[in-house]
């Protein structure tokens, strides 16, 4: 079953939902955001939010929803065994859609964000590439060592790409997926001259 494009004047209004929710989330909590406020940052009228969301919550969670989607369809598009020298693909991908999705990974996964969704994202990035990643390349690794070195890399990535965002973004995603290959590959060895 084939759904229905969605209009033109929806996906502005929602993505014009979208940024003012991040820039009322970056100042203060989700429960004190009224809809009032979201629609005028947003330039709408408080009856074009409720046409298509219950209330700020519910704005909330389908942007967290649809992140999360996006997310686990650029993990799932890399096969495990995939890795090529000096790229790195699935690296190249996903800053892609940090890049992508600057706004939402800034609010949502940084300091003031919530620690479930933050959960959720990492749980994803793990399940649905890195931890077969891994094991593919260690196959008779104790599942436990390749967990704990999953958490490290995954909780590594999540802080370099929110330092990248936080400092403007000056690199490319490519630039910083092919920096965060050599630190998952070469660790403290890529701050030496030769390495670079």
């Amino acid at each position: 079953m084939n759904e229905k494009p969605v209009d033109r004047r929806v996906r502005k209004t929602k993505r014009q939902l979208r940024l003012a929710l991040m820039q009322l989330m970056s100042e203060k909590n989700v429960k004190d955001i009224s809809v009032r406020e979201l629609a005028a940052i947003a330039d709408i009228n408080r009856g074009t939010f409720y046409i298509h969301y219950k209330d700020v919550y519910d704005l909330l969670s389908q942007l967290e929803d649809e992140m999360a989607a996006g997310l686990s369809a650029v993990c799932q598009k890399h096969n495990p065994d995939e890795f090529s020298g000096n790229t790195f693909p699935y690296l190249s991908d996903l800053y892609h859609f940090i890049a992508e999705n600057a706004d939402m990974c800034r609010v949502l996964l940084g300091a003031n964000g919530d620690k479930a969704y933050t959960d959720r994202i990492c749980k994803i990035l793990r399940d649905d590439h890195l931890y077969d990643f891994v094991q593919n390349f260690h196959k008779d690794a104790d599942p436990t060592l390749i967990d704990y070195f999953c958490a490290f890399i995954i909780s590594g990535n999540l802080s370099l790409a929110l330092r990248w965002i936080s400092t403007g973004m000056q690199e490319t995603p490519d630039e910083m997926a092919i920096l965060a290959g050599k630190i998952i590959t070469q660790g403290v060895q890529v701050l030496s001259k030769e390495a670079q």
